[in-house]
């Protein structure tokens, strides 16, 4: 949709032609004073970016010796905020934040992390410490924060993608491939993610996540995953199937059970466990009832 100005929904006046005036002859004193009133003009706008240009300079050369003799009396002292506030007061100051690659990021938790109000000096904010603080945010994976003179904070940042619901104490967070903690808002919004299941479940997802993705045709099988004892994983199947992986290992044994369950259809039996931890073999165990049709434990 093109938005319209205002000039453009004004009726149009259609004005009658006249006949063009003749050229009137300006004298050649009226030609000279016209020239001296441009070029003092232009010499007048030289003049006012020149000292802006070295004024900036100054700025850059000042500020920075004046807040590190200030810092080294313990704090900032009456001079360095004198200095700052001139800086503020001659334009070099926040007016606008820009942001790109903010998708899931809260608004107000940016602020916050900037720290930094509407006018204050530009010179005054630190980059750096401002990133530290962004990166304290669950969503933010990496930041960029930069000065762009005379008054624009710019923030480029990288948002993590949530991989998987951790439930820990009747509490449910989101957390990223790498097993980073998002945060416990927006927990309803991904449904459709698997749940990991362990107090220390996010700082061993990372590997356990890797495995699985090798065999992706299995990976959309796997509902929930539970760490057991702090060694290994217990894998819940969308058919209600539990798979007990081993503590060493996990890549052979989970490659064993998807070669089965391809040329074998495994999952398509009455089983209620699989279990992967002997080196040597596959146990299944089947569900109550279907002892008529095979044993109740048998190797594979």
């Amino acid at each position: 949709m093109r938005q319209l100005t205002l000039p453009s929904m004004l009726p149009i006046r259609v004005r009658r032609p006249r006949s063009e005036p003749k050229p009137r002859k300006r004298s050649a004193r009226r030609v000279q004073q016209n020239r001296r009133a441009k070029a003092s003009r232009r010499f007048a706008r030289w003049r006012q970016r020149s000292l802006r240009s070295v004024l900036l300079i100054a700025l850059l050369l000042v500020v920075p010796v004046a807040g590190t003799a200030a810092w080294g009396f313990g704090g900032v002292s009456a001079l360095g905020a004198a200095i700052l506030d001139w800086t503020a007061s001659a334009g070099i100051a926040v007016r606008k934040v820009l942001v790109v690659g903010r998708v899931e990021t809260p608004a107000d938790q940016i602020l916050a992390a900037l720290d930094v109000q509407e006018g204050s000096p530009l010179l005054g904010f630190s980059p750096a410490a401002a990133r530290e603080r962004l990166l304290a945010l669950g969503w933010v994976r990496a930041a960029r924060v930069e000065r762009r003179f005379p008054d624009v904070l710019y923030l480029h940042l990288e948002e993590r993608r949530p991989a998987a619901i951790w439930q820990h104490q009747g509490r449910l967070a989101l957390v990223d491939e790498t097993g980073a903690i998002i945060g416990e808002d927006e927990v309803t919004r991904f449904p459709e993610l698997r749940v990991i299941v362990g107090a220390d479940a996010p700082e061993h997802y990372a590997a356990l996540s890797a495995v699985l993705n090798a065999r992706p045709e299995m990976l959309a099988q796997v509902s929930a995953a539970v760490r057991v004892g702090g060694r290994r994983w217990n894998l819940r199947l969308a058919n209600g199937v539990t798979v007990m992986l081993p503590e060493h290992d996990v890549a052979t044994a989970w490659r064993v059970l998807a070669d089965a369950a391809r040329n074998d259809a495994l999952l398509e039996r009455d089983i209620v466990h699989v279990d992967l931890r002997l080196p040597d073999r596959l146990v299944l165990r089947l569900e109550p009832g279907a002892e008529g049709r095979g044993d109740d434990d048998r190797g594979a």
